[in-house]
């Protein structure tokens, strides 16, 4: 993995402010509409009795959204972690853009993109045995 300094090239697709503007709208909407109301009932929670390895999302983003971090982060803390992180990625990139400087860019060689992968499903089950835990 290197970490690169690079000048951002005229019509390069900015994938940070795409993904921290949907997680700003998601946090619009979880502010301003009753989403609690409007999301479906867990299907897998409702066959056992268990959370699913995504129970608590909507919560922790309605928890965010009204500034309850610590009731955001037990919801769900992966999910937590992943907004803010967007969220400040989203912040960087838009000063990237605005002023035209140059930007740090991560640069994963073919080999460790396996040990990315690995560790996004290790995040997912620690999350989820977190959840379990936090259910009993």
């Amino acid at each position: 993995m290197r970490i690169l300094l690079k000048k951002r090239l005229f019509g390069q697709f900015e994938f940070g402010l795409m993904y921290g503007g949907i997680v700003l709208l998601l946090l619009l909407a979880a502010r301003f509409l009753p989403l609690l109301e409007l999301s479906p009932h867990c299907i897998f929670k409702s066959f056992t009795g268990l959370p699913c390895p995504t129970c608590g999302v909507t919560r922790s983003l309605v928890f965010l959204s009204n500034g309850w971090l610590l009731r955001s982060f037990a919801m769900n803390p992966l999910f937590f972690v992943c907004c803010c992180l967007f969220l400040f990625v989203f912040l960087y990139r838009l000063v990237i853009v605005a002023f035209r400087l140059p930007g740090f860019v991560v640069a994963i060689e073919e080999n460790e993109k396996d040990w990315a992968r690995l560790t996004a499903i290790v995040l997912v089950v620690v999350n989820w045995i977190y959840l379990l835990a936090a259910h009993s």
